[in-house]
């Protein structure tokens, strides 16, 4: 009886044999935020090659943990925002370069994320039409538009981390905001 009991004891006490390994969690590591790439290919600009790969078409922004409520809005509503002007047009020519295109009902704009290097680009966003999509113009003057002019631009502006962890899922972090998640667009299946 001691020895079942002790047995029973070993084994709520001993990790379970299918948890991952250090060696399995670190690769999983690599594959997420190095591209599944080795040093000298991640140093050497190759991460884009995967990373854009397949990319284009129609994505939505996700929202997280709603704190209010405690419910979590992970992709719940991506349909929907999909069918209207929250669909954002993902392209990339390269390796090195992601553009990004709104789809608002007025005016649009487009955001460039240029490879620097390993997972870092840099975010360019021409001023001119940000600001007139963002309704703040050459027509808006004044102290308060030209304040919110320069919040504007220096959060459109800047170094951006990139990572897709999945076919449909890309991640963008920067060192001043909440992280964008993007899910890519269901495809409409095509008619009969």
């Amino acid at each position: 009886m001691r020895a079942v009991l002790c047995l029973a004891v070993l084994a709520f006490a001993t990790p379970a044999f299918a948890d991952d390994t250090i060696a399995d969690q670190a690769q999983q590591a690599f594959q997420l935020y190095a591209g599944g790439l080795s040093q000298q290919a991640f140093l050497d600009a190759q991460y884009g090659n995967d990373l854009f790969q397949g990319i284009a078409g129609s994505w939505v922004r996700l929202g997280g943990p709603d704190n209010k409520s405690g419910v979590e809005t992970y992709g719940s509503d991506t349909a929907k925002f999909c069918q209207g002007h929250a669909a954002l047009t993902l392209a990339s020519t390269n390796s090195m370069t992601l553009m990004l295109t709104t789809n608002l009902a007025g005016p649009n704009f487009t955001q460039t994320y240029t490879l620097i290097a390993g997972s870092t680009f840099g975010e360019h966003t021409d001023p001119s039409t940000y600001l007139e999509a963002a309704g703040l113009g050459p027509d808006k003057t004044g102290d308060d538009a030209d304040q919110q002019r320069a919040l504007l631009l220096s959060l459109a502006n800047g170094l951006m981390q990139i990572y897709r962890p999945s076919a449909d899922i890309l991640v963008m972090t920067r060192d001043r905001g909440y992280p964008i998640v993007m899910a890519r667009c269901p495809v409409a299946p095509a008619a009969q």
